[in-house]
């Protein structure tokens, strides 16, 4: 069994723990740099973060050659809050003496290399100036700890020891984790399987074993947002540059549970839903309104592919299309060589397995089967492939487990076997906290989490407060039942204990990237990271 530790620090205690090191909490390292050190309550000296990864990384599965961003690089980690920081992407151009030559493409969107250099540019610049970081631990546990603190338990991946550290704050910042399809999940794991954001790391070493293979592949991407047609895009090339087998060229399936491939709407009008004053819209909007607008603007962000790489795929089908025509005018039997592509619309996986035969030889390995359903027809259609890509997303509330599994859960009302957790805003565990005592409404203090009676609601009309984006699911029997099932969390990303089990619950946990459904479609993206980073900082500083 592996050993534990409590890790020895000249202050006994860190003044800040943050939990993973991902752009969220590295806009977090640099606004605290930004903080006089003279009268800054929290010292950078003790403030950590703790990062599964051996090194800064930032969706290295994705790095495809030419992939830009999908925003303007003044949406960096610091301009929008404070234009002259060290840790701006016009300061890293500078730094790399490459700031006329940026000027000079003409463009606002830097690739996605890049952007991701200057991100390790930025992890590296932090770390010189005090803020610490773990690497190559994984965070699996944390408790209440003694005299207003909270205890953060990591395992070291390399020993396998773990460490308990003492923090009197923490920040919960763990990005997205792969999700696939359920089918999918059931014949996990399989090398043949890969999540797009394991694509880069993974495709060469798949292709390769299937080198040898006597017939033309088959293989299928399954989405329909911008990562699943750079990967098509991406594939379509390396099978073409394989050549043939068996005379036959390689087929990619992409597989999409729509008509056809949404274009994202990036226009200006709709792209004023990422401003930073728009998470204040967002926040004080009723959950049902919050749905709604979540639900309008969906196509800028989720299940939508740039104009730009829309184009590139139409123009490659296209393309191949007219190859295929004109070979056949001239009664060329050679067929066309490169990577056949086909949409395959309207379908949803119902069931997937793996098919071994038992006479296979080395040169044919196993394949993969899904059932397809029509989701116009209902029919049932049977596909073969030997590669499946899941560009399907990613799940952001398995940090939720945590909380639940720990002594901390209590102090948010969190149940240890609830399978239905929301997030709520503020002004919502006031009105429950006060809807149990007999009061008609509760309006609620955010900066300092005061309760105070009101007869209207945070805008001056009366409602009915709601209790958050499931509202609708959440049984009516009690406060109890309805307080165990629901999560708050304030304007600055703060999760926020009961009135009655937190009574007394000094150290402060905050939440960044899991808090789409309070804050809105910014949350998960960088659009708004500089400014979210300040109010948590300007938060936390509050608590001295």
């Amino acid at each position: 069994m592996a050993s534990s530790e409590l890790e020895a620090h000249p202050a006994g205690v860190y003044d800040v723990i943050g939990l993973g090191f991902g752009p969220a909490n590295l806009a977090v390292a640099g606004a605290l740099l930004e903080q006089p050190r003279e009268t800054c309550p929290i010292s950078v000296n003790r403030c950590l973060f703790i990062e599964r990864h051996h090194e800064f990384k930032w969706h290295p599965g994705m790095l495809l050659p030419g992939t830009r961003m999908q925003i303007s690089f003044l949406k960096d980690l610091a301009t929008l809050r404070s234009p002259q920081s060290p840790i701006t992407f016009l300061a890293y151009l500078h730094s790399q003496n490459r700031l006329v030559d940026f000027i000079n493409r003409g463009c606002t969107t830097p690739t996605r290399k890049e952007y991701s250099d200057y991100l390790t540019y930025v992890a590296q610049y932090v770390q010189g100036q005090g803020i610490r970081i773990a690497y190559g631990e994984n965070v699996i546990a944390f408790e209440e700890g003694r005299e207003g603190t909270i205890q953060v338990h990591s395992r070291v991946l390399t020993t396998g020891v773990t460490i308990i550290r003492l923090t009197k704050n923490l920040i919960i910042s763990p990005g997205g984790s792969p999700w696939v399809p359920r089918c999918i999940q059931a014949i996990l794991p399989h090398p043949r399987i890969i999540h797009s954001s394991e694509y880069l790391c993974s495709v060469e070493p798949v292709l390769a074993t299937l080198k040898a293979t006597t017939r033309s592949l088959k293989i299928a991407v399954v989405g329909a947002g911008q990562s699943a047609v750079e990967v098509l895009l991406d594939l379509r090339s390396r099978l073409t540059s394989m050549g043939m087998s068996d005379g036959q060229a390689h087929n990619l399936h992409l597989i999409i549970r729509g008509g056809s491939l949404k274009p994202s709407d990036g226009g200006p009008f709709a792209n004023q839903v990422y401003n930073p004053e728009y998470v204040d819209v967002m926040y004080n909007l009723p959950s049902d309104s919050r749905k709604r607008v979540m639900a309008d603007y969906k196509t800028t962000n989720y299940g939508a592919v740039n104009p730009r790489t829309l184009d590139s795929l139409y123009e490659v089908m296209y393309d191949h299309q007219v190859d295929g025509d004109i070979a056949r005018r001239r009664g060329n039997t050679t067929p066309v060589t490169s990577a056949r592509i086909t949409i395959i619309p309207y379908s949803n996986l119902s069931s997937a397995e793996i098919n071994t035969h038992p006479s296979q030889t080395c040169s044919e390995p196993d394949t993969l089967s899904i059932l397809l359903q029509n989701t116009l027809t209902q029919d049932f259609s049977e596909a073969i492939y030997d590669v499946i890509i899941c560009a399907t997303g990613y799940e952001r509330y398995s940090w939720m487990n945590l909380l639940k599994s720990s002594s901390l859960g209590k102090q948010f009302g969190l149940c240890a076997t609830s399978n239905n957790t929301c997030l709520a805003v503020e002004r919502d565990l006031g009105a429950t906290a006060n809807r149990k005592n007999g009061n008609v409404l509760t309006a609620v203090n955010g900066k300092n989490g005061n309760f105070a009676a009101a007869a209207n609601g945070r805008n001056g009309h009366s409602r009915t407060p709601d209790m958050g984006v499931n509202a609708q699911d959440l049984p009516c029997t009690s406060l109890e039942t309805k307080i165990s099932d629901t999560l708050y969390i304030s304007r600055r990303y703060r999760l926020l204990p009961l009135p009655t089990t937190g009574h007394g619950f000094i150290p402060r946990i905050y939440l960044q990237g899991c808090a789409e459904d309070t804050h809105g479609l910014s949350e998960t993206l960088l659009s708004v990271a500089a400014i979210r980073a300040g109010e948590m900082v300007e938060d936390l500083c509050s608590n001295y």
